[in-house]
């Protein structure tokens, strides 16, 4: 009897370290995305000072905008009859986890961040889904709100990401490799925001076409469409809608910083600050930019929008980038030589 409870307990105690790793794993990534929504959530505080700012009128606290998710978790959501309804209920957890894989490859803390070949390629493929999840919700609602929303989405969504592919293959090719800490490395000449300044703004407006804000809202707007993609949506999925949009803009704009203003490299040379401290004020200006363009920008129309991506936009983006290449063609030939 003694050898057989010895022998359960050795194999309970083999189990018990085996799981170790994954707990400790787990509890790294859950610490990691309570981080990543904290900051999301002041992110929406910042934003809202600087909207109350422009707008002349009283902002709301962080107190405040916690009291709100509160009640708004707590509300009852009203499943519409017609509803797909796996559809419609995993649509906001795929919005918000989506959102959330990014940040796990992403070089926050210089050499000792993890480094991947295929970080730029993941980076479109996370940003993509994350807007799918959000058209899969205005589609499932199984209303007309809902699907005008998800189909002005779609357009918005389609023509940015031609022109994202754009931007992306020029600053691989400029950085010569997929790695985003070795595109952070690359930027310490010059920042690619100075270097290639148009694809910098082409990004800022896919940015705002991909979260569906001003000055590109039409898929959620309140006038003509009682919310659009989110029109169906109520109570505790529609706060986390709103918690995976503000997560895939603080996503857009590290990922902004990462690619076009040095990331972690310091500024003007400043050493003794962590590099943390340099890719958070760098995302901060591009948050900055972004809640600038939502507050001052006027509205356009769907149609007008694809009208300037696919007779301005896109063409813009493929002459810098067959420029770019001819560029970099002749710079190395010259080296070569």
């Amino acid at each position: 009897m003694n050898a057989v409870l010895n022998r359960i307990s050795a194999e309970t105690l083999s189990f018990l370290r085996e799981l170790i790793p994954a707990a400790v794993f787990s509890a790294r990534a859950f610490g990691w995305c309570v981080l990543i929504l904290t900051a999301a959530l002041i992110m929406r505080w910042g934003r809202e000072k600087i909207k109350a700012a422009v707008e002349m009128r009283p902002s709301r606290g962080l107190v405040q905008i916690c009291r709100q998710a509160c009640v708004t978790a707590l509300k009852r959501n009203a499943v519409p009859q017609r509803a797909r309804k796996k559809l419609y209920v995993a649509a906001p957890l795929f919005a918000l986890v989506f959102a959330l894989f990014f940040f796990f490859v992403l070089p926050v803390n210089g050499r000792e961040s993890p480094h991947y070949d295929f970080g730029l390629l993941y980076l479109t493929f996370v940003a993509s889904c994350t807007t799918y999840a959000f058209i899969a919700g205005g589609w499932s609602g199984a209303t007309r709100y809902g699907f005008f929303g998800a189909v002005r989405l779609i357009a918005q969504s389609l023509a940015c990401q031609l022109i994202l592919a754009a931007v992306f293959v020029t600053v691989l090719m400029s950085a010569g490799t997929g790695d985003l800490y070795r595109i952070i490395q690359a930027q310490a000449g010059a920042w690619f925001a100075f270097v290639h300044f148009p694809l910098f703004v082409l990004y800022l407006l896919c940015v705002a076409m991909l979260t569906a804000q001003a000055p590109f809202g039409a898929p959620k707007s309140e006038r003509d469409l009682a919310g659009g993609v989110y029109a169906e949506y109520g109570g505790f999925p529609y706060l986390l809608f709103l918690m995976g949009e503000d997560v895939l803009t603080l996503l857009c704009a590290v990922s902004g910083a990462v690619l076009f203003l040095g990331g972690t490299l310091p500024v003007f040379g400043i050493g003794g600050v962590p590099a943390v401290v340099w890719l958070g004020g760098k995302t901060a200006a591009v948050v900055f930019v972004l809640t600038l363009m939502q507050t001052a920008l006027p509205a356009w129309r769907t149609d007008r929008l694809m009208n300037m991506c696919f007779k301005a936009f896109l063409p813009l983006a493929l002459a810098w980038l067959a420029g770019t290449a001819v560029v970099l063609y002749f710079m190395r030939q010259g080296g070569a030589g």
